[in-house]
């Protein structure tokens, strides 16, 4: 990406972040459709705080790390896909915590609209599937036609941000969407669309908060402070889903019924950065390489910062 794109980004990621200066010992944090904030609040593990929380909030994971890599932000969540995805591309960022699979796999899925004639992946072949660039939807596409899922010929992949692909969806421009929660839920909860296949035993499934080496190295405290209360906020959302998925609805206007269905996938239990997650996502970035997406050929394992433990 452009530098003089990297560097409005950041500027506009700073703008949005929040009113005022930025303090040297604020933790600006990347958030998807607010997800994490209000998990966060609901759980009150936001409260006495000693040090400021910025959030900022991104449709996807991609303009995430790439605000990520322009030092606009310290740390966020993305999945496994678009984080090895930024980090094969050469951004400096760093998974640090790890949010293992939710939902079984199910928050990413192909999906297709109410009165699509295509019913299984074998309708997919030669058909036009959106997903975002290096985004764990694409990820998904590129393991379905890998292993076989998708017979030849292979989908032809478009590449749209969300709300693009929702509109192309809507339109009939593409026959099929490859996307991930909220997304997932607001097209068959709301839209009654179906789901042809989800990500469960297809690939790792996991997310992780990603750092800048910047903030590794200069906001460590925060940052660790910022990961046990992530812990115990997911703590307590498993105790009270409902609660959580009342809250997110109020933030972000998800309808209820779709807020409910995200709150269910997305609670999970953190960890922190093993041998096993390690191995697990060699995976991942085997399947971009395989593809021709990535060439990078740093040490896997700098990928990972393994210095975080969780109580």
């Amino acid at each position: 990406m452009p530098c003089r794109l990297l560097g409005a980004l950041a500027l506009l990621c700073l703008l949005h972040a929040a009113p005022g200066a930025r303090a040297d010992d604020d933790l600006v944090v990347a958030d998807q459709k607010g997800q994490q904030k209000a998990l966060l609040e609901a759980a009150g593990a936001d409260q006495g705080l000693p040090y400021r929380i910025r959030w900022t909030e991104f449709e996807a994971a991609a303009p995430l790390l790439q605000a990520l890599g322009a030092g606009a932000v310290d740390t966020g969540i993305a999945g496994d896909g678009p984080f090895l995805f930024a980090w094969g591309a050469g951004l400096p960022v760093r998974a640090a915590l790890l949010i293992p699979p939710r939902g079984g796999g199910r928050a990413t899925a192909v999906v297709v609209p109410s009165g699509s004639p295509i019913h299984a992946l074998s309708g997919l072949s030669g058909k036009r599937v959106a997903t975002g660039r290096g985004s764990i939807g694409h990820l998904l596409l590129l393991r379905l036609i890998q292993t076989g899922a998708i017979p030849a010929p292979a989908p032809h992949i478009v590449f749209l941000a969300p709300a693009q692909a929702k509109a192309a969806l809507d339109s009939g421009g593409i026959d099929a969407w490859s996307t991930w929660e909220p997304y997932v839920s607001l097209e068959t909860i709301q839209n009654h669309g179906a789901i042809l296949a989800d990500g469960a035993g297809v690939m790792p499934n996991n997310s992780f908060f990603v750092a800048t080496d910047a903030a590794l190295a200069h906001k460590h405290a925060q940052l660790a402070d910022f990961y046990r209360r992530v812990a115990r906020a997911y703590a307590w959302g498993a105790l009270h889903q409902r609660d959580y998925a009342a809250l997110l609805a109020r933030q972000t206007g998800l309808p209820q019924t779709v807020a409910d269905a995200v709150a269910q996938k997305l609670i999970a239990t953190p960890a922190a950065v093993g041998d096993g997650v390690v191995k697990a996502e060699q995976v991942t970035l085997d399947a971009y390489r395989a593809a021709g997406f990535l060439s990078s050929v740093d040490p896997f394992e700098t990928a990972f910062d393994r210095s975080f433990t969780l109580p």
